[in-house]
């Protein structure tokens, strides 16, 4: 998403399936509030990570300006802070449920953990698609520890019904999400492991150590 140029390290979840969808309901924003609670609790890594609920039709962030559209819903890294629309959480929890609405906390939360932890591949590749799969793969091992989702789990079930309906097949787009398949793939092996360091998320897999050290053999390949 862009919003008048600002470049937000994720987009987050589109579904406008659901466009008619009345403004969010407050039960939808306490959830999906208390949920990044408990997950901050849960990772260190993400203690400080900020959530605000956009309500009006123009907002103002550190990633640039955002209109309260059904899709606004992304984690700022100039801030470490996740802005979601009050549409779009009544809009999910309507559409699929309160576990749907922590899949999103939860989504989200896990950008928080790659921007403190692993860094993001698409500083590296051209595309953010393999950053969205270990999103999701995180935010099923967070779903796992703090309310013990499986994928054979009702709760479970729910989380990978909408993990399917938010997958699309936009493989030219800079912030592909990743196909239906794939997104229930990653979020089912999140919460089969309940171990975000198995999504390759931990501090010895780095991105940002990658870079590193790719520009340092090419600055010793160049002194020889």
């Amino acid at each position: 998403m862009e919003a008048k140029k600002a470049t937000f390290v994720c987009v987050g979840l589109l579904v406008s399936c659901l466009a008619n969808a009345a403004l969010g309901s407050t039960q939808s924003q306490q959830l999906f509030l208390s949920t990044m609670g408990t997950l901050r609790n849960l990772d260190p890594s993400v203690a400080t990570v900020n959530a605000r609920i956009l309500s009006s039709n123009r907002n103002r962030t550190s990633c640039g300006s955002a209109a309260n559209g059904d899709g606004v819903a992304f984690y700022c890294k100039n801030d470490k802070t996740i802005y979601v629309s009050a549409k779009l959480l009544s809009t999910i929890e309507k559409g699929y449920g309160p576990s749907a609405v922590r899949y999103l906390a939860a989504h989200e939360l896990a950008h928080g953990r790659q921007h403190s932890v692993t860094g993001f591949s698409k500083n590296l590749v051209w595309s953010s698609v393999i950053d969205e799969l270990q999103a999701d793969c995180i935010a099923g091992a967070y779903l796992r520890l703090a309310y013990g989702y499986t994928p054979e789990s009702p709760q479970g079930d729910a989380v990978r019904q909408f993990a399917y309906n938010i997958g699309d097949h936009e493989y030219l787009s800079h912030d592909w999400h990743g196909n239906p398949r794939w997104r229930v793939a990653a979020v089912s092996r999140g919460m089969r492991t309940g171990s975000p360091a198995r999504c390759l998320s931990s501090k010895r897999f780095n991105y940002g150590s990658l870079v590193e050290t790719g520009a340092d053999l090419l600055r010793k390949r160049r002194q020889k």
